[in-house]
């Protein structure tokens, strides 16, 4: 049997344990990322999703850009229930453009997951 300071030394370990054990994953979950191609004289933005992530779609993803100007992503096919994108969701920006740069707002679940979480990404 172990005695008090035994155990007065294993309590903190077993503090950090059961924190960590009961804390919220790290940030979101990570692999939202845009790509940019050419339509015209404009500029197509996609948001690309990692495969293990869903877009919600009832809260349409948004990006803020440096002007003010706000793009809402949108896709021709979402899931069966409406609630998710079934392919990449896109924007289309005026002029063209390389890079985008702004604050992108989404919210996605993990496949494995029910809630979804929002994502801000400075870009």
């Amino acid at each position: 049997m172990m005695g008090i300071p035994a155990v007065a030394r294993l309590l903190p370990a077993a503090l950090v344990a059961w924190t960590l054990a009961c804390s919220p994953p790290a940030g979101p979950p990570a692999s939202l990322s845009l790509a940019t191609s050419r339509e015209g004289a404009d500029t197509r933005v996609t948001l690309v999703a990692a495969p293990h992530l869903k877009v919600n779609a009832r809260l349409a993803p948004a990006l803020e850009l440096a002007d003010g100007t706000v793009l809402r992503f949108d896709a021709a096919r979402l899931t069966a229930d409406s609630a998710y994108f079934a392919e990449p969701a896109t924007a289309l920006l005026s002029g063209r453009r390389d890079a985008v740069h702004g604050t992108l707002r989404a919210s996605v679940c993990r496949d494995d997951e029910q809630v979804c979480r929002s994502v801000t990404l400075e870009l």
